[in-house]
């Protein structure tokens, strides 16, 4: 018998259920075979995973998922969403000749202590490179814009990309070194909702509160949500989304405790009888994904249509008021 709403909802929460760690993000590419030079010769990255249109790279601490989709990256002239790695002083400027010598636009800068570096993908994804101790150069960078700096030009930082020259770059370079995964920073319509939904629904730590911008940290990664200029998932679009791992033994409850906290979720569903998954959308249409590697209920789960089963997940239909 398959598992089904009716019997999600015979699941009572005796404890607010929470996600143990971050387990990837999934990102939207124009030309896959592209993005796969990119991210293993410019980003460093591991291929792990590859099927029709998909492809996974390890990178440091996080997998970073990549398919095909007519958009749905970071837009042209905005910051959010984007992506940040940590990385180490000598890495720093390491990197920032290694984007230069791979054609990748960027732009270095520094905020208090910290120095950062912005670059996209060739697809328009948008990264950030943060290193908070150890860079020498950190007082000829320029300011960040709420510094008192300039404006960063995010659309100067798109780019068309030569992928067949990237095979020819100097290979006696030494190739900078990321240290791990440190944040995805989202936008969101209304601040204060947001803060609501990652603290009291998603278990987060509000860790940091100031002009327009906070951070939530969830299962000890940091997610910041914004209303500056961005946008979230698309409506019908499954790119980008961010997923997160959960144990066994909170998949149902927090499956029971989303609804009950008034979250459109899909059915709780799987690939193989034994990976247990579900997508849902916080109150701006981000779209997130829960992720438990073995579940024993997964094997009375509804089948994903790609793996040869019935369910089709209705993107669209994840998106929802939110009153809470």
């Amino acid at each position: 018998m398959e598992t089904t709403t009716a019997t999600v909802g015979q699941v009572s929460p005796v404890r607010q259920p929470f996600f143990s760690g971050m387990s990837h993000v999934s990102l939207p590419c124009r030309d896959i075979e592209e993005s796969k030079i990119f991210y293993a010769n410019v980003m460093g990255g591991e291929l792990v995973h590859e099927t029709q249109g998909f492809v996974e790279f390890r990178i440091e601490d996080i997998i970073l998922g990549l398919s095909e989709q007519p958009q749905g990256w970071t837009d042209p002239e905005a910051e959010y969403p984007h992506y940040a790695f940590y990385i180490s002083g000598p890495n720093f400027e390491l990197m920032k000749s290694w984007l230069d010598s791979y054609g990748v636009p960027n732009y270095p800068y520094r905020r208090g202590d910290t120095a950062l570096i912005y670059f996209r993908d060739p697809s328009g994804n948008l990264f950030e490179l943060y290193c908070d101790t150890g860079y020498e150069g950190l007082l000829s960078l320029p300011l960040a814009p709420r510094r008192g700096g300039p404006p960063i030009d995010f659309r100067g930082l798109n780019y068309n990309w030569n992928s067949k020259g990237a095979l020819d770059v100097d290979k006696t370079l030494q190739k900078p070194k990321f240290t791990a995964f440190a944040h995805a920073s989202i936008f969101c319509r209304d601040l204060e909702q947001a803060k609501r939904f990652f603290t009291k629904v998603i278990g987060g730590e509000l860790i940091h509160d100031v002009d327009g911008f906070a951070e939530v940290r969830v299962a000890g990664i940091i997610i910041g949500i914004t209303e500056r200029s961005g946008r979230p998932t698309g409506r019908d679009a499954e790119y980008p989304h961010y997923a997160f791992f959960i144990e066994p033994e909170d998949f149902l409850p927090m499956v029971a405790w989303l609804r009950q906290n008034g979250v459109t979720t899909s059915e709780p569903w799987t690939r193989d009888g034994i990976k247990g998954l579900l997508y849902f959308r916080d109150p701006a249409g981000n779209l997130f994904e829960m992720y438990c590697p073995k579940l024993k209920e997964a094997d009375a789960f509804v089948r994903g249509a790609k793996q040869g089963g019935s369910y089709t997940i209705d993107f669209a239909g994840l998106n929802y008021q939110w009153n809470g």
